[in-house]
């Protein structure tokens, strides 16, 4: 039997294929996710759900004969971000993603949007998450219209792919939206309506094994779940004994955890199936290391020189920090909260440490790395003891370290743990590919997926 994941990122959108008899990817196709909008607002990071579901259906079609074999279909996607849909299930309004910030306008004198719903219900909202931008748009008059339901963009991509119109939401990613119970795995009602909004807009949260749905030739299409959970799920040896480190767009490291154990700066978050994960998530991450490459873009420019295409840029900037800490030296120290936090969203970077011999490009660049690695750290340290006393390794996911090997050093120092990167490359494609098999009767749990598809060899020290 094979399996399916389809993994719809901010940046980049894949599709694998898994042979569940041998736990092998035997397929893989990727597109970058151009389906940016531009916005007259600052603030507004939307993309469009139409071109989204467009490169979705221009992979199934690369993977030939290998798609016309598998029986079930998982998705990951982008947490937070949230569009509207009408009632025939398509498409009212572009995708307001994770990186929207119109949580942070002002609500009134004293508070923000984001900060007005966290006093009012208790819940730790922030900006980005798919409620806080409703909340907006409720407020604003910006709900479209036509508008039934509000969905993830894994969600309409798995009612396009059923030809449904209703969206069925998986907790992991109806959690993402805020306002959750997460010990009811609903969302909360009576707090959302003393936020003045209609409960009615939320889309039916799955329970047990419900799936989305079916393909018109008979693949069960998995209801979405988070891309964090599907990356521990794609990336970790065993659920209890790992923890995972992920940065690409942005950055969090996760651990599972049987309960809800809240702590401050974590967010829990509902596994597939049962149990939680316990994640710190930072708005930085790769976006930092993005905007240091825009940094030296502007110099360049400055300077009359024309920049390097991206990927040559980044490839320089790894050599550069191989470079810094090899040479070894003054370190700059980079705190590295380029974009805020979840909890203070005017939070600013800062550089110190600077000295005649630190003040180089090379030393920004190692700077910058091990400012996302310390702030990947802090949180670390914020989980249970009990949770922490446990991992025995670090799972690794997202090209911001697959493709850094300095930020690989970085982690293995820091965190004081073997570093394990998994030979599937896309984490997330490839959770979401086992978590389908489970819901298709393939494997009798996640823990038995992963044990059958994540052996040790599969990993590098």
């Amino acid at each position: 039997m094979h399996v399916a994941g389809i993994d719809i990122g901010t940046s980049s959108i894949c599709c694998v294929v898994v042979d569940t008899q041998s736990g092998e990817q035997v397929a893989a196709v990727g597109k970058l996710n151009d389906s940016g909008l531009a916005s007259a607002n600052e603030w507004e990071r939307a993309q469009d759900p139409e071109r989204i579901a467009a490169i979705v259906q221009e992979l199934i079609g690369e993977l030939g004969g290998h798609w016309d074999v598998v029986a079930a279909v998982g998705i990951s996607c982008q947490m937070h971000g949230v569009l509207y849909v009408d009632g025939n299930g398509d498409a009212a309004s572009p995708l307001y993603t994770w990186q929207d910030r119109r949580g942070d306008c002002q609500f009134d004198d004293a508070a923000t949007y984001s900060g007005y719903m966290r006093s009012r219900t208790g819940y730790p909202l922030a900006s980005g998450y798919g409620l806080v931008t409703h909340f907006y748009n409720a407020r604003c008059g910006l709900v479209p219209q036509a508008a039934v339901y509000l969905c993830t963009i894994g969600d309409y991509i798995a009612m396009r792919l059923c030809g449904s119109s209703i969206p069925m939401m998986d907790a992991s990613n109806a959690a993402s939206l805020g306002l959750f119970d997460l010990e009811a795995r609903q969302f909360d009602i009576d707090r959302i309506r003393e936020l003045g909004l209609d409960p009615g807009i939320l889309p039916p949260v799955a329970v047990a094994d419900d799936p989305a749905g079916r393909t018109a030739d008979g693949k069960l299409v998995a209801c979405a779940i988070g891309d964090n959970q599907a990356s521990f799920l794609g990336s970790v040896p065993s659920l209890a004994e790992a923890m995972l480190v992920n940065i690409g767009t942005g950055a969090q490291v996760s651990v599972f955890s049987e309960s809800p154990d809240a702590r401050p700066g974590i967010e829990v978050r509902p596994f597939p199936g049962s149990g939680y994960l316990l994640a710190g998530a930072s708005l930085g991450g790769g976006k930092s290391y993005a905007l240091l490459a825009s940094l030296f873009r502007d110099v360049l420019s400055a300077f009359g020189e024309a920049p390097a295409a991206t990927s040559s840029m980044y490839e320089r900037m790894n050599e550069m920090a191989e470079e810094a800490l090899r040479e070894g030296g003054t370190r700059l120290r980079v705190s590295a909260s380029f974009f805020g936090t979840r909890e203070n969203p005017a939070a600013a970077g800062s550089i110190s440490g600077i000295d005649e011999s630190s003040l180089t490009a090379k030393q920004l660049v190692l700077g910058v790395l091990s400012g996302v690695a310390d702030e990947l750290l802090g949180f670390a340290a914020s989980f249970p003891g009990r949770l922490r006393s446990r991992i025995s390794a670090i799972a690794a996911s997202g090209n911001g370290i697959r493709k850094n090997r300095v930020m690989q050093q970085l982690l293995r120092e820091k965190l004081g743990y073997p570093l394990r990167l998994s030979r599937a490359e896309e984490e997330a494609a490839f959770g979401a590919a086992l978590y389908a098999g489970v819901q298709a009767g393939l494997f009798p749990s996640c823990e038995a997926a992963i044990s059958h598809c994540q052996r040790s060899e599969a990993y590098d020290g």
